[in-house]
């Protein structure tokens, strides 16, 4: 069951628009009194004697428990006359503990007590008192609202708790070892140098000049773990790198010579270093006094600075706080709704209300929901089993191929985005209320989010009879050993991340009989290469723009914000500058990698061959590299990799796992498989092979075959295997070569398929490092001159007279 937050800007009048503001005024300044009420409850400071201070105290522990949506009937315990407990004495709610332990407590615990004071007219606070004239359409929401801040806010304590007795527990444990100890004798002595130095907390041990001098003015400290009390100094050599370094990076490169020439030092530099990362943390501007992070803050509520947004009960919800819902057809049309809002001060008891119609323009995704009328039954109380009719909705969802699923739209969120905070605020403090509602057209935006449920696609038959049973042993983490067992003709589709695009895309099948593989265990039905924000190939053999941001351009505006702060100076304390620009930033990469997480799961369900039009089997199953270990490497570009590094970890997986989810995709935390070789074993037979590439020589300028070192990232693959699978039947010489991307790909499904078996012989490699790379020379060696005639290049092997 998919949620998804609609948003959907308001059109409407002066007067209108004036209600709206209103309504969320007031909602944001009625919810302090309710949350202080809470607090109090649950201090144990509601009640005349101290026995209904703790029974009162139960029942707000109990309620922060629930879900906030139980809110307006559990407070009704303790603030209305004759309350009868049937409903909650069959709850539940599980908390926890001072000593951190989870522990369930059931509602009968203290329904029937705080029914009894309820009969007894005995109170913590009276309901229509705190509800000061409101309609129950916006009290009710205001009540679920309070609770849910207060136990947001409780999880949040919770959670920094147990965090920090964990950050406890390491640093004594850390400080309790004796290779430690005399770096904690030491220590004292590198703070007094540090504050001898000054400037910036976080800053001082990056002045290298001084640091080192004066390291070298107290060579006792290199004596720290009983050596020689002596400081090296560098040599000619380490000298001359320094001389030759860029005038900003000499300092940089003289400390990491001083550390070769003095390893005593270097060893004592890393443990101050770790001491002072993980539990001094200079540069953490807010923490606690021991030097953990800041104990979470609760803020109160405030219309304009702390905001709480207003919520509409759907038509389908009692009390309903929007009706007459119409949907545009198209997203050129407007869609209209009529809100219950406040259209003025009290008039006597009563808040002065009226239904008001407003406009929004249509997102495009509202567009596709089409209204139907259902048919049911009660299934209890009087009416049981008598007819009833409600609205629902079906989503035709144009991404998967314009299917329709069962929908509901739920409540609608009433928001603002404010265009001047600043004079808002002063008038909010200092004007009269004339001021302010002259301005407010001016100054806010409303907008209606509607929360949508959409049921997902369901899964295909394959893929709901993969089953996974227990292996026996452990793995290396510890876990249990899990087999896997998959269906015949499972249709798989693997990516193999790209640093720059999306990736390269392989659909196998899987489970074939061996005459029809095409690749060791699979049959390979189509190979692609996804981009966002590049041209790329279409069936007619044109090329066409593949929307979405591009890294330069994301590149780019990091720049221009990093040249403004530089010409901007130093900001006031407390003030963020560009806010815009970084705004835009963000909301680039996020769109880049959204678009990347479309693009894979519509070419998962409905590929197509790009020359003849055909349609590819639907995926049952999508399969990725474990994003924990994927390292981009753009090339030269170091401010692209940081922003690649940090987007895909903690976005593209989200967005891939909600869209496959969404379309009826297996795509789980055991769809991640390890990357570890994939790119140095061949698909086709499963032997040990080589990246390579085709290029200029410096010196003579001829075009050479370069291997890659490491995990390089080079276009194509060769595998020296001479019973390979790939290698032409024909002419049994040249070594299979391939895109090295494409056969990263078809590795991940073998990986999924066959386990660590796909990877076998890069793992059979010696362990030994001298050992290891003796082996992949000689498979180098093999390839040069077979991949050089393949090429027509000129043989790099010395000439002979013989």
């Amino acid at each position: 069951m998919g949620v998804r937050a609609i948003r959907a800007r308001v059109e409407c009048d002066r007067e209108t628009l004036l209600a709206l503001w209103r309504t969320h005024r007031v909602f944001n300044e009625r919810l302090p009194n309710l949350i202080t009420k809470l607090f109090a409850m649950r201090r144990g400071e509601v009640g005349a004697t101290s026995k209904q201070k703790e029974l009162y105290q139960r029942v707000a522990r109990f309620i922060l428990a629930r879900d906030s949506k139980d809110a307006p009937y559990l407070l009704n315990s303790v603030s209305i006359r004759g309350w009868k407990p049937a409903t909650a004495l069959k709850m539940k709610a599980t908390h926890r503990d001072q000593d951190g332990v989870n522990r369930q407590e059931a509602g009968d615990t203290w329904a029937n007590e705080a029914a009894d004071l309820s009969r007894d007219n005995t109170l913590a606070f009276d309901k229509e008192r705190e509800r000061d004239g409101l309609p129950d359409s916006l009290f009710q929401p205001l009540t679920r609202d309070a609770v849910a801040y207060v136990s947001g806010h409780d999880e949040l304590v919770r959670n920094w708790e147990r965090e920090h007795a964990e950050w406890l527990k390491k640093k004594q444990e850390w400080e309790g070892r004796e290779d430690h100890k005399p770096y904690l004798t030491l220590r004292p002595r590198f703070e007094t140098f540090e504050q001898s130095v000054g400037g910036k907390a976080g800053k001082r041990r990056e002045r290298w000049h001084l640091y080192l001098k004066w390291l070298r003015e107290n060579p006792d400290l290199a004596g720290w773990r009983g050596g020689a009390k002596t400081v090296n100094a560098i040599d000619a050599n380490a000298q001359a790198r320094v001389a030759r370094a860029k005038p900003w990076k000499q300092r940089s490169v003289e400390a990491e010579e001083f550390w070769k020439a003095n390893p005593e030092l270097s060893a004592l530099d890393r443990l101050h270093g770790f001491y002072e990362r993980e539990f001094v943390r200079r540069r953490k501007t807010k923490k606690n006094p021991d030097g953990f992070d800041h104990r979470p803050t609760f803020t109160m509520p405030d219309p304009l600075l702390h905001p709480r947004w207003v919520l509409f009960n759907a038509p389908q919800t009692s009390p309903k706080g929007y009706r007459a819902l119409s949907l545009p057809r198209s997203h050129a049309e407007f869609g209209s709704v009529e809100l219950c809002l406040l259209t003025g001060d009290r008039d006597g008891g009563e808040w002065r209300r009226e239904w008001k119609s407003v406009r929004f323009r249509s997102d495009p995704r509202l567009a596709q929901f089409s209204e139907r009328t259902e048919t049911t039954t009660f299934g209890k109380g009087k009416k049981r089993g008598q007819a009833k009719t409600k609205q629902s909705f079906f989503y035709t969802d144009n991404q998967l191929g314009g299917i329709s699923r069962p929908a509901q739209i739920g409540g609608a969120k009433l928001i603002f985005q404010y265009k001047n905070v600043k004079r808002l605020h002063a008038l909010l403090r200092t004007g009269t209320l004339a001021d302010v509602e002259e301005a407010i057209p001016h100054l806010v935006t409303p907008y209606l989010v509607f929360t949508c449920t959409i049921e997902d696609e369901a899964l295909s038959s394959k893929a709901k009879e993969i089953q996974w049973s227990d292996a026996g042993g452990l793995t290396k983490a510890g876990k249990p050993r899990r087999k896997k067992t998959l269906p015949p003709e499972l249709v798989s589709v693997a990516i193999d991340l790209d640093a720059r695009g999306i990736g390269f895309l392989t659909r196998a099948i899987s489970g074939l009989p061996e005459s029809e593989w095409t690749h060791d265990g699979l049959k390979v039905i189509q190979s692609r290469n996804l981009v966002v924000g590049q041209l790329e190939a279409t069936q007619d053999g044109d090329r066409e723009w593949s929307a979405g941001p591009t890294l330069e351009h994301i590149r780019d505006h990091k720049w221009e914000i990093r040249r403004a702060r530089r010409q901007r100076g130093k900001p006031v304390k407390a003030e963020q500058s560009h806010v815009p620009l970084q705004e835009h930033i963000t909301n680039m990469g996020k769109d880049r990698f959204k678009k990347a997480a479309r693009k894979i799961v519509t070419e998962a369900i409905r590929g197509a061959n790009q020359r003849t039009g055909e349609v590819y089997r639907r995926a049952d199953v999508l399969i990725m590299e474990d994003l924990k270990w994927f390292n981009p490497d753009a090339t030269r570009e170091r401010g692209i990799n940081r922003m690649l590094s940090h987007w895909n970890r903690s976005n593209l997986m989200k967005f891939v796992e909600e869209f496959a989810t969404d379309a009826g995709i297996r795509y789980t935390k055991y769809e991640r498989v390890s990357a570890w070789g994939t790119s140095q074993t061949c698909s086709k037979c499963g032997a040990v092979g080589k990246r390579y590439r085709i290029e200029l020589d410096t010196g003579t300028k001829k075009p050479v075959i370069r291997f890659a070192k490491r995990n390089e990232p080079l276009p194509l693959f060769a595998c020296p295997n001479p019973a390979c699978r790939g290698r032409s039947k024909k002419k049994a010489e040249p070594p299979f070569t391939c895109n090295a991307d494409h056969n990263a790909s078809i590795n991940l499904h073998r990986r999924y398929v066959m386990g660590e078996r796909a990877t076998g012989a890069f793992a059979g490699l010696p362990k030994d490092d001298a050992d290891r790379r003796q082996t992949l020379k000689s498979i180098e060696a093999q390839l040069l001159p077979a991949l050089e005639r393949l090429h027509g290049l000129p043989s790099s092997q010395p000439e002979t007279p013989f």
